[in-house]
């Protein structure tokens, strides 16, 4: 029998594609609470195969019914909300493990983890390029002034700071679209202080030198 196509989003193509349903198991089950008062669900598992890239996941559709009836639909692993940056490979090991965490935070919808990561990110910026004394401001400071980022990223860091730091201590719950300004914020601050600088290095190193001929103006 021909497999079942359908629409679903895939976590590689990172948009909703044509998936063959490969295989489907449902379960059921309801429970009493109170004299004639009954609540039932039904769990419904489904292996999807993406038609382009042939990725493959599961998804799991949980109906409860009662008073209140309800649906949740999950996948695992869970779609990806934000694409990894090309040069994610150039930051230092600790950094580039704890970059993964906030992604996969970002992707399962974890918000204040994602937020605390991010925080903890530049901390350890911080410590690797300035130290760990001071407060923050001042090292943001010190960062700033060895040419690492510019006045107006320092505002912006600080910014992102103080969000993760509501994260950690006051429970603070940021919408998607402010935790989306922090990670540009992240990125742009991980790329200029360890991935740009190699990047340069060796297009100086490529680059040919001066002739210092003046009949080519020294081209």
């Amino acid at each position: 029998m021909q497999n079942t196509e359908i629409k679903a989003p895939c976590r590689s193509c990172h948009r909703e594609t044509k998936q063959i349903l490969l295989a489907t198991r449902q379960t059921s089950d309801e429970k009493e609470i109170e004299d004639c008062w009954f609540v039932s669900w039904q769990d419904t598992f489904e292996m999807l195969e993406c038609c382009g890239c042939e990725t493959v996941m599961l998804r799991h559709s949980h109906w409860r019914f009662g008073h209140y009836p309800d649906l949740t639909v999950s996948y695992y692993p869970p779609a990806v909300s934000r694409q990894r940056p090309a040069w994610q490979s150039q930051l230092p090991l600790e950094l580039c493990f704890l970059m993964r965490e906030v992604y996969s935070a970002l992707d399962a919808n974890n918000r204040r983890l994602a937020l605390m990561g991010a925080r903890t990110a530049f901390d350890m910026v911080l410590v690797d390029k300035v130290g760990d004394q001071g407060t923050f401001a001042k090292r943001l400071e010190e960062l700033e002034q060895q040419g690492f980022v510019g006045r107006r990223n320092r505002e912006f860091l600080l910014t992102a700071l103080e969000a993760g730091s509501a994260a950690a201590h006051r429970g603070f719950e940021p919408q998607p679209e402010h935790l989306g300004h922090v990670m540009d914020i992240v990125e742009n601050v991980l790329q200029a202080v360890y991935a740009l600088e190699d990047g340069a290095t060796q297009v100086k190193k490529a680059t040919p030198a001066r002739s210092g001929n003046p009949r080519d103006g020294g081209k």
